[in-house]
């Protein structure tokens, strides 16, 4: 038991190199060899758990599918307002891009990793169908108007985050992320919720 819980932790410690690696100097740039230094690894245990470099951005990318499963989880059972999950998730997901290190770089290799390297799309997906759930039941409930489609704001605030914490990361290390988020639902929040709703406005703005 105590060698396989030692496997676990050096594995782990090498896919949160990984991500460090892949944020700082991204995929093309990382090496396994200075991945296995700031992992404290050694070789023959950096093969042992990846033959490849390929192999640990794949690893990265399932970490962040679980992070974004149990964030959805956490959501799924609250009474809150649809509408303030739905602001209240993308608030979430940019404090779990802001602290987690595997979080963000499975976001950066979305965008960097070869054109035919399947995973990259699901790293988007996971949120695309969540997020168009969630803003079925806020058009339901009345705060959002009835003429939008639910898919279409979906891909529009997956993208926008997408685009929103690249920027971000580029000009503060995501330091500013949360206040552009807000921006973001202060400049979006009056276009879309309903005729007569506008007063869940400014509780909106205070979760975003």
């Amino acid at each position: 038991m105590a060698q396989q819980a030692r496997a676990v932790a050096t594995r782990n410690a090498i896919v949160a190199a990984a991500a460090a690696e892949f944020i700082e100097h991204g995929f093309a740039g990382a090496s396994i060899a200075d991945i296995a230094v700031r992992a404290g690894a050694t070789k023959g245990s950096m093969y042992f758990h990846f033959k490849s470099k390929d192999l640990l951005a794949q690893a990265v990318i399932e970490r962040q599918r679980e992070l974004n499963d149990e964030l959805q989880e956490r959501f799924a059972s609250s009474d809150l307002s649809a509408l303030a999950i739905l602001v209240s998730m993308v608030r979430a997901l940019g404090e779990l891009m802001r602290d987690d290190v595997v979080a963000l770089a499975a976001m950066r290799l979305a965008v960097e990793v070869p054109d035919d390297d399947e995973d990259r799309g699901p790293t988007y997906d996971a949120w695309a169908g969540p997020t168009s759930a969630v803003i079925s039941h806020a058009v339901a409930q009345g705060d959002l108007r009835d003429t939008i489609d639910p898919d279409t704001l979906s891909r529009f605030l997956v993208a926008a985050f997408t685009g929103i914490q690249t920027a971000s990361f580029a000009s503060s290390r995501l330091e500013d992320l949360l206040d552009r988020l807000r921006e973001m639902w202060t400049l979006l929040l009056p276009g879309i919720v309903a005729p007569g709703r506008e007063h869940v406005i400014p509780d909106m703005l205070q979760r975003a």
